[in-house]
């Protein structure tokens, strides 16, 4: 068996687009976990058999939305709360970018969309670290794949 290539977790970044600077992209300090997920909404469409229609018909399906969502959670760096607390409250979409830091030779690059923040959570518990909970982009418009560069 070939060991596959890995990364480490590290090499996942979050990015969201400066709001004074447009292009320019940085990861908020403090998420120690982060993803993004995809789905697709469907239809079912019940299709019969039109030679013998006493079989069971056969359940089709088709795709008729996608959508996207980032989320996170980790320590609540203070100097990037001032960040959260206004994209949340802005209540606007953002560009923002889910890297997958590693070469081009490795499948390396980034998915970027507009994103709005739905939820943004603060947890403090005694003996710990005020944490940053639950924090969840869904997509505002396309989500693509920008390949690294080689």
């Amino acid at each position: 068996m070939a060991k596959p290539v890995t990364a480490s977790a590290s090499k996942l970044l979050v990015l969201l687009e400066s709001t004074t600077t447009a292009g320019t992209f940085a990861a908020p300090c403090g998420l120690t976990t982060k993803g993004i997920n995809f789905a697709a909404e469907s239809n079912d469409v019940t299709v019969p058999d039109c030679d013998d229609p006493d079989l069971p018909a056969w359940t089709e399906r088709v795709i008729r939305a996608l959508s996207s969502t980032i989320n996170g959670s980790g320590v609540l760096a203070l100097e990037s709360l001032d960040d959260w607390q206004g994209y949340f409250f802005s209540g606007l979409a953002r560009n923002c970018r889910v890297k997958l830091d590693v070469p081009a030779a490795n499948n390396g690059g980034y998915f970027q969309g507009r994103f709005i923040l739905t939820r943004f959570g603060i947890v403090g518990e005694i003996g710990n670290k005020i944490r940053l909970d639950a924090v969840e982009l869904q997509n505002d418009g396309p989500v693509t794949w920008v390949a690294a560069s080689a």
